[in-house]
């Protein structure tokens, strides 16, 4: 299964989009509901705030889908159509229930961090995997926020959450530090490195779903919410398994859950100094220039970009 980010043209208005494909197949796509315009981001100049129509409109009563929430039919571009033989996709705020009942969700970005987050309604929904395609940049201990708004959302709720995050610099002024994460039921069992300049590193966790069914199982509060939501996340049904049942592997080998991780912060120094070497590498490839030149007049602020480069060298040199 691959969750892809894109802009969606929809009834002339653009959408922030998740994009889950599987066996060359469009599953769903997952507009955003809550736009980041606050500090650097302007994200309403360019997208709009989904909101999900009242009622549903959909005549397939095998669809799978609660009658408490809606969902709508994207057309797909003709070059889709043509090559992979599908016409339309479920468009809206949906779930995805797999064959052997495994359920899946994603939220965007700006959505962990608002007051009613998407991932409650899912996980009082039912759903087990929440996958979120960030573009946060880097701030002083921002991370630090990150991982307690994961933590605590899998903590309170249970779950998964697989939470990737854009890594470089967009021609901008901006650094975006990656840091991807998976955190399962309060804990985190995966960390991709903050700074680094490689455009992308993979990180991967072994889970067993029972851990997350036996945990939310365990707080009689979430049983309690979970009876008293009228509109609980939709879900479509999908054929394909996406998540192995079986604890071994082809070749024999026995899987095991992965454990709690140590987490890796870098002091305030380091942030400081590492931040901005990626981001000076990144923004160096990137245009296709030769070099920096740097004029030394002794003070600190000269010091301090000298000494900026000097670990952007050192970064380079080891990569």
């Amino acid at each position: 299964l691959c969750d892809f980010g894109m802009p969606i043209l929809y009834h002339g208005a653009r959408y922030n989009c998740r994009v889950l494909i599987c066996d060359r197949k469009v599953l769903m796509i997952r507009p955003k509901t809550s736009m980041a315009d606050s500090g650097n981001y302007r994200e309403s100049r360019y997208f709009t705030a989904y909101q999900p129509p009242s009622t549903s409109n959909s005549s397939d009563s095998g669809s799978g889908l609660s009658s408490s929430s809606a969902y709508e039919q994207f057309q797909l571009p003709n070059a889709w159509q043509e090559n992979f033989g599908q016409k339309i996709a479920p468009f809206g705020t949906l779930s995805l229930q797999c064959a052997n009942g495994v359920t899946i969700g994603c939220e965007s970005c700006e959505e962990l961090w608002t007051p009613q987050s998407a991932h409650i309604n899912l996980s009082l929904g039912g759903v087990e995997v929440i996958g979120n395609g960030s573009g946060s940049h880097h701030e002083l201990r921002k991370l630090h926020a990150r991982l307690e708004l994961m933590i605590s959302a899998t903590r309170k709720c249970g779950g998964v959450y697989l939470y990737a995050n854009q890594r470089g610099c967009d021609g901008g002024r901006l650094y975006f530090d990656g840091c991807a994460m998976i955190v399962c039921n309060g804990q985190v069992l995966a960390q991709a490195k903050q700074f680094d300049l490689q455009d992308v590193q993979t990180i991967v966790a072994t889970i067993d779903l029972d851990d997350v069914r036996g945990y939310r199982a365990s707080i009689p509060s979430f049983g309690i919410q979970v009876a008293q939501m009228t509109n609980k996340a939709s879900k479509l049904l999908v054929s394909c398994d996406v998540i192995a049942d079986s604890r071994k592997t082809g070749d024999g080998t026995v899987l095991t859950p992965s454990e709690e991780i140590q987490l890796k912060y870098h002091t305030p120094e380091e942030e400081c100094c590492l931040g901005p070497a990626c981001w000076l590498w990144d923004f160096l490839r990137r245009c296709g220039a030769a070099g920096f030149f740097l004029p030394l007049s002794g003070g600190a602020d000269s010091s301090s970009v000298a000494t900026i480069v000097g670990c952007m060298t050192k970064m380079v040199t080891k990569a």
